[in-house]
């Protein structure tokens, strides 16, 4: 059974959903499936699944720029980065603080037989813009689930932070000369695609070395 929080945070989800040009329908059909899927998830869950993604963007970003970019692109990396760290020390003190618990340790990752080098300059940026995909999605997936309005209100934040870069890295693949997915400009999709906790954290795991 849903409680109170989940309810009122459903609702707004809907009404950002709509208002983004989907049917109200199809809006409740998205978030009912994230809630049915996700019932056992708790905040710190939630907190803990974010900051492992967030360790690996910050490992992504941080190879990245040992790669020879053009100047702009490489300074969109840098800035990137920042606002990782800047994320894994929010989620960390929330996990230490105001849920007294243990942060998830930092794994060690891995991109299969991707070489971080000016050959493959476009799959890096392709990567990247996977990551951000996901990382958008996996926010979003959350925000329905989440019951502390601080994480909510944290979530959300980052969510659009994360979109703002993969609007960015897709502008960067285009100036290179490579395709994205979709309509072929910066801004692709009049809306962002949700995922479950438990997609978020298959995707994730692809990168965890074992």
């Amino acid at each position: 059974m849903q409680t109170q929080p989940q309810n009122l945070a459903r609702r707004k989800f809907v009404k950002v959903l709509t208002a983004a040009g989907l049917s109200t329908a199809l809006a409740h059909s998205l978030v009912g499936q994230a809630l049915a899927q996700s019932q056992n998830v708790s905040d710190l869950d939630v907190l803990n699944l974010a900051l492992t993604a967030e360790y690996l963007a910050t490992d992504a970003y941080t190879r990245a720029l040992t790669v020879s970019f053009p100047s702009e692109i490489r300074d969109y990396l840098a800035e990137a980065l920042k606002h990782e760290e800047a994320h894994v020390k929010a989620l960390t003190d929330t996990i230490r603080g105001p849920f007294n618990a243990t942060p998830v340790a930092r794994p060690q990752f891995t991109y299969g037989d991707l070489q971080f080098n000016a050959a493959n300059r476009l799959k890096v940026l392709e990567t990247l813009v996977a990551l951000e995909t996901a990382f958008t999605g996996a926010y979003l997936g959350a925000i329905p689930l989440i019951q502390n309005k601080a994480v909510l209100s944290a979530a959300a934040s980052i969510a659009m932070n994360e979109e703002a870069h993969l609007a960015i890295l897709r502008d960067a693949v285009l100036t290179l000369g490579g395709r994205v997915e979709g309509p072929q400009t910066p801004v692709g999709r009049a809306v962002a695609v949700a995922i479950t906790p438990q997609q978020a954290t298959q995707a994730v795991q692809g990168f965890i070395r074992k």
